[in-house]
């Protein structure tokens, strides 16, 4: 049975650009210079300039929309009869999604303890149908959509619980976290039963993941007071969870006109980044301040995932082709490093009002050679308003608008997912086509200081 289900990809759509990062929380406050308890991810540091006891309470509502016009690649055959743009044409998507942060930090003379939930990776996509073969008699499963053969649905959630602390000694502070983290990755997709799992709609079923896993991972951090009352640096470390490759446990689905087979128990293999983030944030007056940040995320640490039976190894030739036994699939990632840059600026017009704005920029992971729909993702400029006001007894409320808006890319003819140099289970569909994305972010915070 596991042999017949070769050919699964694992993934699920991005919250924003760089992959699949999605650390959101905070909106412009949530920063490598940041002192309320968001520090907890980006700079474990900024807590220890924090006063009293402060409780935060955040959350980020958005909605994501994409397309996807793929035409008949090389390595497709011709449609048979009737199913003529069940393969080619336009996929779409619009999803709204959301994700909570919560947090609380209290200084204890010289030392800040801590302790947070959020969740910095993650996303979901559901593609719309193909309302052309909705309800049709010869090939109703085309009706999930030109894209069905890499994603019809999907789930990727990285939940992260922290705690931590920091010391400041002076003008410098410095800060360490230990993160538990629990993974969850569910994908719904099409398959071909055709021996060469080509694109066939007059021969294809579904099958579902659904694998997690609890990994562990640190963040540690520095922030200094360059100029009193004036200029912080800051400066940070966030670690791969599980530090390295890691392994979630779960079984996979093959459905067939509606009918489920027993799933097989499997793991998949997978590999997060680690993140390098650097920033400064000016205090010009008592009514306006200044924000420059960046990072560097290393996802050039994911190279490939590999699905195989449960708790045995997974591997292929230089081929594509399974080394072993057990390998069920081998999705060629081969991601870049991606870098960004983000400006901000807070302006006080009374004390008890703070409006504030950024824009920024980040670079895409995904190559054009193994971009695909589960996984759509472009360089992509912002731009951020928002405003934060204090109610009285150490209340503060904060609501942004973000506005992402991503590069257009065509990647059509370039995809090296499909082709007759790459043999199962690595081939998979052609990911080649054009691609465009969205996104639109709410931000709402509640803070209470003690």
């Amino acid at each position: 049975m596991v042999a017949a289900l070769a050919g699964v990809i694992a993934a699920a759509g991005a919250a924003r650009a760089a992959g699949f990062a999605s650390a959101e929380f905070g909106g412009e406050h949530g920063n490598v210079v940041a002192t309320n308890p968001t520090a907890l991810y980006f700079n474990p540091a900024g807590i220890a300039f924090s006063e009293g006891t402060a409780f935060y309470a955040g959350g980020v509502v958005a909605l994501r929309r994409g397309t996807w016009v793929h035409a008949r690649a090389a390595t497709e055959v011709p449609p048979p009869p009737g199913a003529e743009g069940a393969d080619t044409g336009e996929a779409r998507f619009s999803n709204p999604f959301g994700a909570p942060a919560l947090g609380v930090t209290t200084k204890l003379h010289w030392l800040s303890l801590g302790a947070a939930f959020y969740v910095p990776f993650g996303g979901r996509l559901r593609w719309d149908k193909n309302q052309k073969f909705v309800g049709s008699p010869t090939f109703p499963q085309a009706a999930d959509g030109v894209q069905r053969w890499t994603i019809t649905e999907g789930a990727l959630t990285y939940l992260y619980f922290t705690l931590g602390a920091a010391v400041r000694l002076g003008r410098l502070a410095v800060g360490l976290t230990g993160n538990l983290v629990h993974s969850s990755v569910k994908l719904t997709q099409a398959k071909s039963s055709n021996p060469q799992e080509d694109v066939d709609p007059a021969n294809e079923y579904r099958i579902r993941l659904d694998v997690s896993g609890v990994q562990a991972s640190f963040g540690v951090g520095a922030m200094f007071e360059a100029v009193t009352d004036r200029l912080w640096l800051g400066a940070s470390y966030q670690a791969q969870p599980g530090l390295g490759t890691i392994a979630l446990d779960g079984t996979l689905t093959r459905m067939l006109d509606g009918a489920s087979a027993p799933p097989d128990a499997v793991t998949y293999r997978q590999a997060l980044p680690d993140i390098v983030r650097l920033g400064g944030r000016f205090r010009a007056s008592s009514t306006f301040e200044l924000r420059l940040f960046g990072d560097v995320t290393r996802w050039s640490r994911l190279q490939t995932e590999c699905l195989s039976t449960r708790d045995q190894p997974c591997a292929v030739l230089a081929s594509g082709e399974a080394a072993n036994p057990y390998t069920i699939q081998n999705l060629r990632r081969s991601w870049n490093d991606t870098y960004g840059v983000r400006a901000g600026l807070s302006f006080w017009p009374r004390t008890t009002v703070e409006l504030f704005a950024g824009v920024g920029y980040e670079t895409a992971a995904t190559p054009d050679a193994t971009l695909d729909p589960a996984l759509p993702d472009a360089s992509a400029v912002r731009a951020a308003l928002g405003g934060r006001i204090a109610i009285g007894h150490g209340w503060r409320l904060g609501a942004g608008l973000t506005d992402v808006q991503y590069l257009a890319r065509d990647n059509t003819g370039r995809s090296a997912l499909a082709n007759d140099n790459i043999q199962l289970p690595t081939r998979r569909a052609d990911g080649g086509g054009r691609y465009t994305l969205w996104l639109g972010m709410f931000h709402l915070s509640v803070e209470k200081q003690l």
